[in-house]
């Protein structure tokens, strides 16, 4: 990561220029940072939102940072007059073009991003089924962002239960159940299940080690049933808690 060019700054958001090393060659990179972590940002914050001036349109622009998804639809909408703009995938750690003016890239191509950093903390949140483990992990990251709100968190879940944050989020609970039946993929009972399971969790295994890379601590959701087949994801943990209210589970 390269040096600051310039900010601006709202009541909600920070809008910071700097520089990134994508594909190996230096790119404009619009950072976003939400000054009030600890509660959740409102679209009526839009309207207070201006680019930098220093940000430069006639380059590509990488935007980077954890905001809500429709923040990185209008800025991807106002940065639309550059050659092209890409969003930050954390767990692959490249950038995704989003939209291009250029036969450079297409939409959909990826970027490699350079972030030279070395790999911090991880927790692996674990213990039996219907043990709390999301619900835990999900208060310990919202009071972690109110406790330290410098320090960047992320909450990684390595499973295909459906769940999120958002299940955690949202006063909707038939949107909560319809989310969660349709991102469940079960790959336990579908054909060729053993093979597709240790892809699975391998695949896990390198996002938890790049996500390592750009976040200050990292809590790692990997379900609640023991298996050998989890472990290049448990390998990627530091650090774990273990919850039950059975204490002969967790031995």
């Amino acid at each position: 990561m390269v040096a600051l060019s310039s900010l601006s700054s709202q009541s909600e958001v920070k809008l910071q220029v700097i520089t990134l090393l994508a594909d190996r060659k230096p790119c404009k990179t619009l950072a976003i940072d939400l000054l009030a972590p600890q509660r959740f940002i409102q679209p009526d914050a839009i309207p207070l939102l201006s680019l930098p001036e220093t940000l430069d349109l006639q380059q590509g622009v990488l935007l980077f940072g954890a905001a809500p998804v429709w923040l990185y639809a209008y800025l991807i909408e106002r940065c639309c007059q550059a050659p092209w703009v890409a969003t930050y995938d954390l767990r692959s750690q490249s950038a995704v073009v989003t939209c291009s003016r250029t036969s450079e890239y297409t939409p959909g191509d990826t970027i490699p991003i350079e972030l030279n950093q070395v790999a911090q903390p991880a927790i692996l949140i674990g213990g039996p089924p219907k043990s709390g483990k999301s619900v835990f992990s999900h208060a310990l990251q919202r009071h972690l962002v109110q406790r330290q709100p410098h320090l960047k968190t992320h909450i990684y879940r390595a499973n295909w239960d459906g769940e999120g944050n958002h299940t955690y989020e949202t006063e909707n609970p038939h949107l909560v159940e319809r989310l969660r039946r349709e991102n469940n993929f079960k790959l336990h009972h579908q054909p060729e299940s053993d093979a597709k399971i240790q892809k699975f969790f391998r695949a896990r295994s390198q996002e938890a080690e790049k996500i390592r890379r750009v976040i200050d601590l990292t809590l790692i959701d990997v379900g609640g049933i023991p298996d050998p087949v989890k472990l290049p994801v448990i390998e990627q943990c530091t650090h774990y808690i273990v919850i039950s209210c059975d204490f002969n589970k967790i031995q």
